[in-house]
């Protein structure tokens, strides 16, 4: 009683939310401290960081624990390991809510340390769709943005596609595909290394047509 009597309204309440899952603090603590190291020391504008990466807590609690990096006496949190890059590559090209929280909160951590991979990120999640919605119409101004803002690698995949520009346009936008002729290519070579290539053409043709497809 002695403790709610002698302690104020606000900070009781950014107590309470503090304990929320989501207002957690602790989980924000690598990025304030890494944001606060490279030179970012106003607490009203971290606040509104990490209140777009999922913070739920109150401006109170991000604005003490500021106070304690500037005075000396936070915990620091022992750094995390860097996920290697194919690792990196697979949270990117999975859909976000395949992810697990872990995996979410360490790939903000990377995509805002590096705006480009965060660049590069968006536009594959955009040509993803394309391909998978068949939205061939949209790939001119997929293309633009990525030439125009995309790293290297996403504009020379964007340069590539120039080449035949009609052929992938269709491929994204038309029902058809050339999947069934693959697959018929592919039965025949399976007939062919079965004799181990000695087979003579007229007997190659009678197993083909032999062996239902």
């Amino acid at each position: 009683m002695r403790h709610y009597l002698t302690t104020d309204l606000d900070q009781i309440l950014a107590s309470a939310r503090e304990r929320r899952p989501n207002g957690h603090i602790n989980r924000f603590k690598p990025y304030l401290q890494q944001r606060f190291l490279g030179g970012a020391t106003n607490a009203a504008a971290l606040f509104r960081e990490i209140r777009e990466r999922g913070y739920r807590g109150s401006r109170v609690v991000v604005t003490k624990y500021i106070a304690t990096l500037r005075a000396g006496t936070a915990t620091l949190e022992p750094p995390q390991p860097i996920p290697s890059p194919r690792r990196i590559t697979t949270w990117i090209m999975r859909h976000p809510d395949t992810l697990t929280d872990s995996q979410r909160e360490q790939l903000d951590r990377i995509l805002a340390a590096c705006p480009e991979l965060a660049t590069a990120r968006d536009l594959a999640h955009e040509f993803s769709t394309i391909a998978r919605e068949r939205r061939g119409h949209e790939l001119t101004g997929w293309m633009t943005r990525a030439l125009d803002q995309g790293p290297q690698p996403v504009q020379g995949f964007a340069a590539f596609l120039q080449n035949d520009w009609d052929a992938f346009v269709n491929g994204l936008t038309l029902p058809w595909s050339s999947g069934a002729v693959e697959g018929q290519v592919t039965r025949i070579k399976l007939i062919k290394r079965r004799s181990y290539g000695r087979a003579s053409f007229a007997l190659l043709r009678t197993l083909v047509l032999a062996e239902p497809p």
